[in-house]
């Protein structure tokens, strides 16, 4: 038995020597949420310069500006401004919106839609008009169980303003 302890106490010294190095090695990582953005410490004012929508569904640019505005806002990346001068503003593009209806009931209405859209999000100095930050494109699609296409719709486009808003934070 008097072998064991030194072993032990070794042993226990080294999962202790270990733990601590790795903690050392993770000094200067933070969790994406605690990044200030491309906006800097969230005082700064946006706005929307406008949506590119080339799509049918004239209710969309209100869909993803809303979403936008409540990320943005619940994140505390800017102070939102839906009108006069503001530090940045944000352009969205959308580049594709697909919707189609996959299952029906037996009274032939559409019970399940999948919905997909992509998008980009270009942000400019509010005073030279510079380009100060783009997403690249962002895309994302999902199936909805829902009767209504807008529903759908809606879904997807809050996500995909989400994701957009995630890079938002990401300085590298």
């Amino acid at each position: 038995m008097p072998r064991i302890f030194p072993v032990v106490a070794l042993l226990a010294t080294l999962a202790a020597l270990s733990a601590l190095s790795a903690l050392t090695g993770c000094a200067g990582y933070h969790l994406t949420s605690e990044e200030t953005g491309i906006f800097g410490d969230g005082g700064k004012t946006l706005k929307v310069k406008n949506v590119d929508n080339p799509t049918m569904y004239s209710w969309l640019p209100y869909i993803l500006r809303s979403s936008l505005r409540d990320e943005v806002g619940a994140r505390s990346l800017a102070v939102w401004k839906d009108e006069g001068r503001a530090d940045y503003e944000i352009k969205l593009r959308v580049h594709y919106f697909r919707l189609r209806g996959d299952v029906r009931d037996s009274d032939d209405r559409t019970q399940l839609y999948t919905a997909s859209m992509g998008a980009e999000a270009t942000v400019y100095d509010g005073a030279t008009n510079a380009v100060v930050w783009e997403s690249g494109l962002v895309s994302y699609s999902d199936s909805y169980d829902t009767y209504n296409e807008r529903d759908a719709a809606e879904k997807v486009g809050v996500e995909l303003v989400r994701r957009l808003v995630d890079r938002m934070r990401q300085r590298f």
